[in-house]
């Protein structure tokens, strides 16, 4: 039997540079074809072959998180600080009340670990007064009556026999979507993940204590609402969500097994960069418009074959464009223009909405906003970059600044759109 044997890589510069046959970034491992496949359908790292036979390179991506397959457990830490990640995907989804969560408990040097001990100590603080207790509805067939019957499915059901009967009445009991949250978070991450025995040992005491909570099938989890009757367990309730949400890596490939946590950071990074721009569009009476909120199809073609879906499109309350917004995950390296497929992407976008500014927005680089005029048109590109090291509340400041900037700037331009 092989060894366990545990790599730990980090998150890649998107641009490559300085990874190309470095042996801290590239590893070089023995694996058998299998586990090679296996090990690269879990898209956490890039798994290519050498010059020597059966040798495997192995090099981070844009994903982070933990992977198990066989006797090999591969991490992949981020390079922003993972406190400002967990912070940026719990901001995604609840802008409201993660503004003001600006730490996060624990000082774990591994992302998924982190994450796991800040649920733990979450958890076991909600849970620590007991397991909050609630009405649900039960619909059951039962040899007495109880509740209301529900006459049609016992016609259908039971073709006309007095027993038993389908009922639909109200439990008061500890099987409530909170602690079905709690409970599939839990399971996730002890079924799952590769995390150390202390760990392990208190997520097994919270599983213990939600022994009479049904677990919830996976991607059916239920929904919870914030009440004050619930309070105590807001904490914990967000983290499950992240956890259930970004979910784990669990299937078989032949006889190989695979269980792992991985999170795209490029997503990380446009969720949140996006939620915080339509936010501080949404104040100034703006509307930040995203594909998936857009109601409006454009194209970039008169013959309208062409959908253009931009991350961000700032409108007016008419649903006029004013400006464009592009999230890119790569480096802006700084004396260097941003790459030309970037350019010629948010060109187009600009073109084809009448617009005289497009942005373009990295995950790190020089930050000092550098424009670029393109030859022939009436259009300039502006290039920026956010540092996703500063502190939460900075970096709220930071697309604060860049909405008031490119405010002031577009209110001097004339700004109307062509039909589209």
């Amino acid at each position: 039997m092989t060894d366990p044997m545990v790599l730990t890589l980090y998150e890649r510069p998107p641009c490559g540079y300085g990874c190309a046959g470095c042996p801290s970034c590239r590893p070089q491992v023995p694996l058998a074809p299998d586990i090679a496949a296996a090990l690269a359908s879990t898209t956490l790292v890039s798994v290519n072959p050498t010059t020597e036979p059966g040798v495997f390179a192995l090099a981070a991506t844009r994903k982070i998180g933990s992977v198990t397959v066989d006797f090999l457990t591969v991490r992949v830490e981020p390079k922003t600080p993972i406190s400002n990640v967990l912070w940026m995907m719990g901001y995604t989804r609840n802008p409201r009340w993660w503004s003001r969560q600006t730490t996060l408990v624990g000082t774990a040097a591994d992302f998924v670990e982190a994450l796991a001990e800040a649920f733990v100590i979450a958890a076991e603080q909600a849970i620590a007064q007991g397991l909050l207790s609630g009405y649900r509805e039960v619909e059951e067939p039962s040899t007495v009556l109880r509740g209301r019957l529900r006459t049609g499915e016992q016609i259908t059901r039971r073709f006309g026999l007095a027993l038993p009967v389908e009922v639909r009445y109200d439990e008061y009991d500890e099987d409530i979507p909170e602690n079905q949250l709690l409970l599939a978070a839990t399971l996730i991450l002890l079924s799952n993940v590769d995390l150390p025995v202390r760990l392990r040992t208190r997520m097994a005491r919270i599983r213990q204590s939600l022994a009479d909570v049904t677990a919830p099938t996976r991607g059916a989890e239920p929904a919870w609402i914030s009440t004050r009757l619930n309070l105590r367990y807001h904490w914990a309730l967000h983290l499950a969500e992240l956890i259930i949400e970004h979910n784990s890596v669990e299937h078989r490939i032949g006889n190989v097994t695979i269980r792992g946590f991985v999170v795209d950071m490029w997503k990380v990074f446009e969720d949140f960069l996006m939620t915080t721009l339509s936010d501080a569009i949404g104040r100034r009476g703006g509307r930040g418009l995203r594909p998936r909120t857009n109601t409006t199809t454009r194209y970039l073609d008169q013959a309208r074959t062409v959908v253009i879906e931009p991350d961000l499109l700032w409108s007016d309350v008419s649903n006029r464009p004013i400006t464009v917004i592009d999230a890119k995950y790569k480096i802006l390296t700084a004396g260097k223009s941003s790459p030309n497929a970037d350019l010629y992407q948010l060109t187009a976008y600009c073109t084809a909405l009448g617009l005289r500014e497009g942005h373009l927005i990295y995950a790190t680089g020089e930050t000092h906003p550098r424009p670029v005029e393109i030859i022939g048109a009436d259009i300039t590109i502006r290039c920026h970059a956010l540092d996703l090291t500063l502190p939460p509340s900075d970096l709220l400041l930071s697309v604060e600044k860049f909405v008031a900037d490119t405010e002031r700037r577009f209110k001097g331009l004339d700004t109307c759109a062509l039909p589209v």
